[in-house]
């Protein structure tokens, strides 16, 4: 597939040593009614060749994360939706020199952890996000399955993490759920989310 949209940023990174380009995945919001393996062969399309996919909460169901991990190494955190405790509320670490942390909601008692960061990832938004504030770049890659909140599109992001942040918005086609047609199955339900 990997057909989708795709609008590039790139932002100079402060200096240091960064000479080895890591490249991650980024996907969050994973909710709604959608056809899972439709989503993951999309999501192996526009990741193939990422270091780590990373998850920013809101899976839906553990299908989607089951999958995920089929594709590479998997960083998740907790979200709402579900709130699972087997996961951390936040992640925090060094990628390409960079202080990166990732967190589901990032609501007002965040944002003093927020500021401790050179790149904050965060969703529940539904919506895509990419700007930098005091110093800090916020990246949400907004939602893979179910725009709500006044947002319209279906995104995941690519990021490299080299002598540069490069951040690539990748958009993402409606997986509906196939109708089953009369005599016939369109597929067992361990591929079918819906609310």
């Amino acid at each position: 597939m990997g057909g989708g949209r795709r609008y590039r940023a790139t932002v100079a990174a402060r200096p240091g040593n960064r000479s080895v380009s890591v490249k991650t995945g980024l996907i969050a919001d994973t909710q709604g009614s959608f056809d899972v393996q439709a989503l993951l062969q999309h999501v192996a399309s526009e990741f193939a060749g990422v270091d780590e996919i990373w998850h920013a909460g809101d899976w839906g169901s553990d299908a989607v994360l089951a999958g995920l991990r089929k594709l590479g190494p998997l960083v998740v955190v907790n979200g709402n939706a579900p709130d699972d405790p087997r996961y951390p509320a936040t992640m925090e670490r060094m990628v390409g020199g960079r202080r990166v942390g990732m967190i589901h909601h990032l609501d007002a008692r965040h944002q003093a952890w927020a500021r401790g960061f050179d790149v904050v990832i965060h969703a529940h938004t539904h919506r895509w996000r990419d700007e930098i504030v005091g110093g800090t770049r916020f990246i949400n890659p907004g939602t893979a399955t179910r725009p709500q909140f006044g947002g319209t599109e279906r995104t995941i992001a690519r990021l490299t993490f080299g002598d540069d942040l490069m951040v690539e918005k990748l958009m993402v086609p409606k997986f509906p759920i196939p109708t089953v047609r009369r005599g016939g199955e369109s597929g067992s339900g361990a591929d079918m989310i819906s609310p």
